[in-house]
C-alpha cells in the first residue's frame, strides 16, 4: 500500500476516545434496555466505536450498523467479535442517506450529537430514519433535541488566530471547560421533535440578552440538552464541549445593557450559520 492509498484513521481515533464518555454511555444503556426488545430489529446511524450496536445486540436483538468510515467500520467489527455477538450485527458502509434497509426497524438509533446541531447530522440523519429506515410504531433514540445559545468572552479562542503578526479567518471552534465567560443567560434557540420527519429544518430567529456582566462579546456560545426517552435526558456534562461561534468584530458589553441577535443555520451545515448583529 502507498502513502497515496493510506488513509489517517483519526474517525476512528475518535470514535474510540468516547468511550472514555461514561455518563453518556450509561444513559444510552439504559435507554436500549427499556427499548430493545429480544429479536428487535435495530439500525444504528454512525456506529463510531459499535458500542450502541453491541448494546442492543446483547439485547438480543438483530442489528445493522452503518457508518461512511471504513477505519472506525473495522475497529466496530473488531468490538463486536469481542463481545461475542458478531452474528448479530450486519455492518454496512454506507452513508445514512444511501442506505435502504430490506426491513423496516423496530428502533432506529442515532448519536451523532454536536454542541449546536451545527457540525453533526443529527437532524438530516433523524429525519431520513423516521422517513425510510423506521416503522410507524417503531422508537428512535434520541426522540428530542433542544438547543441554546448566549452571548460569551473568550479570550483565548478569539487570540487563536492572531499569531506571530499573522491573521487568519476565525472559524466555530469546541471550547475547553471554563474557556466560554457567560455575559448573559441561555435563550433556547430551537427544539427539533425527532420522531416527526422535518427534512427541512431550519433554524432561524432573533434573540434579545440583557447582560449580566460587563465584559467583551467575542461571539456565542451553543450547547444542547437530548432527550433519549421519557426523562432520560443527555447534557453537555456528559461529554460534549460548547461550541464557539466568534462575531466578526467584537462588541462592548455593559451590565443591563441589552443585545439583539439573529441566528440562522441549516443543522449539519456548518457554513452555513449567521449571525446577525440588529441592536447593541
Amino acid at each position: 500500500m502507498s502513502f497515496r492509498e493510506y488513509a489517517t484513521p483519526f474517525a476512528m481515533l475518535h470514535a474510540a476516545s468516547l468511550l472514555s464518555h461514561r455518563s453518556r454511555i450509561r444513559k444510552f444503556h439504559e435507554a436500549v434496555h427499556k427499548v430493545v426488545k429480544n429479536d428487535d430489529y435495530v439500525i444504528d446511524i454512525g456506529t463510531g466505536s459499535g458500542i450502541l450496536a453491541i448494546l442492543a445486540a446483547k439485547q438480543g436483538a438483530r442489528v445493522t450498523a452503518i457508518d461512511v468510515n471504513r477505519e472506525s467500520l473495522t475497529y466496530a467489527k473488531h468490538a463486536a467479535r469481542k463481545n461475542g455477538v458478531e452474528e448479530n450485527i450486519e455492518f454496512v458502509h454506507s452513508h445514512f442517506a444511501d442506505f435502504s434497509p430490506v426491513e423496516h426497524a423496530d428502533v432506529v438509533m442515532c448519536e451523532m450529537l454536536s454542541s449546536f446541531m451545527l457540525v453533526e447530522q443529527q437532524i438530516a440523519a433523524s429525519n431520513y430514519a423516521v422517513e425510510n429506515l423506521l416503522k410507524p410504531s417503531g422508537r428512535i433514540i434520541p426522540e428530542e433535541v433542544s438547543i441554546y445559545t448566549c452571548p460569551v468572552q473568550n479570550d483565548i479562542l478569539w487570540e487563536r488566530f492572531e499569531i506571530e503578526g499573522l491573521s487568519f479567518p476565525r472559524v466555530i471552534q469546541t471550547a475547553e471547560q471554563g474557556q466560554n465567560t457567560d455575559l448573559a443567560d441561555l435563550s433556547e434557540l430551537a427544539v427539533f421533535d425527532l420522531r416527526i420527519p422535518n427534512p427541512d429544518a431550519i433554524v432561524d430567529k432573533q434573540l434579545k440578552f440583557t447582560f449580566v456582566q460587563s465584559g467583551t462579546v467575542h461571539g456565542f456560545a451553543g450547547m444542547f440538552e437530548a432527550r433519549l426517552m421519557d426523562d432520560l435526558i443527555l447534557t453537555m456534562e456528559d461529554g460534549w464541549k460548547e461550541l464557539f461561534m466568534p462575531l466578526v468584530k467584537p462588541i462592548e458589553a455593559k451590565t443591563s445593557k441589552s443585545l439583539i441577535v439573529r441566528v440562522s443555520f441549516r443543522p449539519g451545515e456548518f457554513d452555513s450559520l449567521v449571525l446577525e448583529i440588529l441592536q447593541d
